[in-house]
């Protein structure tokens, strides 16, 4: 067997226009299940792939630096400041619609100069969950997951390189893969 480059180390997602960098998370985990439809008969009991996906998501835990970052994760319910206030707020009130539009998320070792070990969601609904951990022991903490739709073609998540016929990078500001210049 030929030695091999195993993935790891710091990484980053962006949601969004957004980038929150590695040294705010402490971990993110991807979750695509694909589904399965089960046939009982009388040689036995068979399971097959549906096509289908019952889970498609990721979740992080990520060290909140303030209050006011929260605008990263759940930018529709953010109120600006306005001079000379310099941090906003976001107010959860039971007479607020809120709709979880979907963004273009983008999970990437931080370390690397491509995309070709990325996992990209297509447009991922952020879930409104606000649930800070404080202990007198850790740094503040959030729990966010991500679920992934589709988007208007059904693409649901991609996994690897963004541009099959050139090296690339993922550009959160147009939210696509564009050309490594170097």
């Amino acid at each position: 067997m030929n030695n091999q480059t195993v993935l790891g180390g710091p990484a980053e997602i962006s949601i969004g226009v957004n980038t929150i960098p590695a040294e705010l998370l402490s971990e993110i985990n991807v979750e695509l299940t694909g589904g399965t439809r089960e046939r009982t008969t009388l040689g036995g009991t068979f399971t097959r792939p549906s096509g289908t996906f019952e889970t498609a998501q990721a979740t992080f835990t990520m060290y909140l630096p303030n209050m006011d970052y929260l605008k990263n994760i759940f930018p529709s319910l953010y109120n600006a400041p306005t001079a000379p206030q310099l941090t906003g707020n976001l107010v959860f009130s039971s007479d607020t619609c809120v709709s979880a539009n979907g963004q273009k998320v983008n999970i990437h070792f931080s370390c690397e100069t491509t995309d070709d070990n990325d996992v990209y969601m297509y447009n991922g609904a952020v879930n409104l969950n606000f649930n800070p951990t404080y202990s007198s022991g850790d740094d503040l903490t959030i729990e966010v997951t991500i679920y992934a739709n589709p988007d208007q073609a059904g693409n649901i998540v991609r996994v690897g390189t963004g541009d099959l016929a050139k090296k690339s990078i993922y550009d959160p500001a147009t939210g696509a893969s564009k050309p490594v210049t170097s």
